[in-house]
């Protein structure tokens, strides 16, 4: 009796008591793609508890910031790719070059005609980075998730190499359409010496959060985001290749580097309600201009911003995890 009563104990300690659910465990790989000259860094991230269930390949490409503070943040139930792994994929994040430990071309920031890390270059970057993915997936194609300039890379990416994606999930995204845009301020200077302090991001960071009553305002996550999206630089300031901001800019005046017509796998946009890098004239637009014989869908989540991903306090991130689950795995 007492032999039973002990398993019946190590039981209730494997499982999580208030959900039901057996309590996670994750294996987290870092590891480097070349690209040419080019060292192209890519995290990969399984959850162990169910090995025997078969997973979907996600690549996750960064967007204004690094991958890894953006999508794996060391904050107890914070981190996006974790979450992920928990619904059933085997995910993959990707810095382009110059973000965190990517490496980058010697750039020559005296151009004013340089557009330092341009679509071109991530789409080479995010290619280098599929094939290696795909030696391991047996039709050879990956699930495709890019966030702000991630979406954009990521789409202008799938426009050329459909026959590599399986489908693709654009979250918050500029297109190529004329509409007033709220991040023109930080859009304007210097594309080329581009920095943000760790206290600037942190700012941000209660600053966004504080405009919807319904989200809670995580300092813990706030602040651990700030560091770790600046970390990688010895003063602690977040330098990437401005090349991005020159590209949004004129995409907010209707400048397109790829066209909706050209994505032929199956996609999933998603905007936030109160997100101040797309808007909602991107959302419409892309949607609608998608072929006729695309599987298309778009999704608003309502009382979030551009930082659901980190947002582990209400439903938004579970309603973006959810629909992206249903998307790959059941077409809907």
């Amino acid at each position: 009796m007492r032999y039973i009563y002990l398993v019946l104990i190590a039981a209730l300690s494997f499982f999580d008591i208030s959900n039901g659910y057996a309590q996670s465990s994750y294996t987290s790989t870092d590891f480097f793609v070349p690209n040419g000259d080019l060292q192209i860094q890519v995290r990969k991230v399984t959850e162990n508890t169910y090995s025997s269930r078969k997973k979907k390949p996600l690549l996750l490409v960064n967007g204004s910031v690094g991958a890894t503070a953006l999508f794996d943040l060391p904050v107890e139930d914070a981190s996006f790719a974790k979450a992920l792994a928990d619904a059933g994929f085997t995910v993959y994040m990707m810095n382009v070059r110059g973000w965190e430990r990517s490496t980058a071309p010697a750039y020559n920031t005296t151009d004013t005609a340089l557009v330092a890390g341009s679509c071109q270059e991530a789409s080479l970057d995010i290619d280098a980075v599929i094939n290696y993915i795909a030696k391991d997936v047996p039709d050879g194609k990956v699930n495709l998730l890019g966030a702000e300039a991630g979406g954009h890379w990521a789409s202008f990416y799938t426009s050329l190499h459909a026959d590599k994606v399986l489908h693709l999930i654009v979250l918050n995204s500029l297109y190529g359409v004329k509409a007033p845009w709220k991040a023109i301020a930080v859009a304007i200077p210097n594309y080329n010496n581009w920095l943000l302090s760790e206290q600037a991001i942190a700012n941000n960071w209660a600053n966004t959060s504080a405009t919807d009553t319904l989200m809670q305002v995580d300092s813990l996550v706030g602040n651990t985001f700030a560091k770790a999206a600046t970390g990688y630089s010895p003063n602690r300031l977040l330098k990437i290749p401005g090349g991005f901001m020159k590209e949004s800019l004129q995409m907010a005046q209707g400048k397109k580097y790829w066209d909706a017509k050209d994505i032929t796998v199956p996609i999933l946009l998603v905007r936030c309600e109160h997100d101040e890098w797309s808007r909602p004239e991107d959302l419409e637009a892309y949607f609608n201009e998608l072929p006729a014989a695309t599987p298309k869908k778009k999704l608003v989540i309502s009382h979030a911003d551009k930082y659901v991903a980190l947002d582990r306090n209400t439903a938004a991130r579970r309603s973006l995890i959810i629909a992206i689950d249903n998307f790959i795995k059941k077409g809907i």
